[in-house]
């Protein structure tokens, strides 16, 4: 479901460098540019994650981030249905460091979620993770965000989860092998 003066209103923060908190498929995630820096900075303060685990980047298609691949994208990756996957990609040196934990890939999910389509259209690739603290379960409800990390983020849009109940599938950009269904 979309609020057309929430969505602005998320939409012209993400822009202007903040922090949000968003409903992604299955759990609340804490979302920014994938373009700031200081940003995901402070989303791995407030998380209190660990930055050699690296981010997951959200896309409405992978040729927003294609210039920091170092292979193709697989036709199945381009068209998958149902729930997305989080595919790890071999990148070059282009590619910030920040995102992918210090290694030479990075994970990247393309959305099919209206919402997040729409604002992924409107602001760029997302940075994302989950909504909670480092060993807390990630939230599922705008309710346990605004309880968990409310005075720790810029804003905590309004909506509901695409309502799976799983995390994402990880699989091999370069073999389509899953590596955790």
């Amino acid at each position: 479901m979309i609020f057309a003066n929430d969505f602005i209103k998320n939409a012209r923060l993400l822009m202007s460098g903040g922090v949000s908190a968003i409903p992604t498929e299955g759990v609340w995630g804490l979302s920014c540019l994938v373009s700031n820096e200081h940003a995901i900075e402070r989303i791995l303060r407030v998380k209190q994650r660990d930055r050699a685990k690296g981010l997951i980047t959200l896309v409405s298609t992978f040729d927003e981030l294609s210039h920091w691949f170092a292979c193709p994208v697989l036709e199945v990756a381009r068209d998958e249905t149902g729930r997305p996957s989080t595919w790890i990609i071999p990148v070059n040196a282009d590619c910030p460091k920040i995102l992918t934990g210090g290694r030479d890939s990075m994970a990247v999910r393309r959305v099919t979620m209206p919402s997040l389509v729409r604002l992924i259209d409107v602001v760029g690739p997302l940075v994302s993770t989950s909504a909670n603290r480092s060993g807390r379960p990630a939230c599922q409800s705008r309710w346990q965000v605004m309880n968990q990390l409310g005075d720790s983020v810029d804003y905590v849009a309004r909506g509901r989860t695409q309502g799976y109940r799983k995390p994402s599938t990880i699989r091999d950009m370069q073999t389509g092998i899953i590596i955790r269904d």
